[in-house]
């Protein structure tokens, strides 16, 4: 597979970053529905630690565009 030129890592960090905001609104979406206390205790929990992992996946893809705009792949230096 040929390596990937700098103008199509730059779009695939650009990507990220979209992605990344995605899962910035679901993260703020999950904390908003963890504390609605109209909701049930089970729905709450689900809720934070769906939140917990939106906010893991943006910081995620954050560290991938990054790593695409400074010109690698990511996980390629494992």
């Amino acid at each position: 597979m040929a390596r990937m030129s700098r103008r199509e890592m730059n779009e695939l960090a650009a990507d990220r970053e979209k992605c990344a905001a995605r899962c910035d609104r679901n993260a703020k979406s999950g904390r908003e529905a963890a504390a609605d206390t109209t909701l049930s205790d089970n729905t709450r929990r689900q809720a934070a630690a769906s939140a917990q992992l939106a906010d893991k996946h943006a910081q995620e893809y954050r560290e991938e565009a990054a790593t695409l705009r400074e010109g690698r792949i990511p996980g390629e230096d494992w």
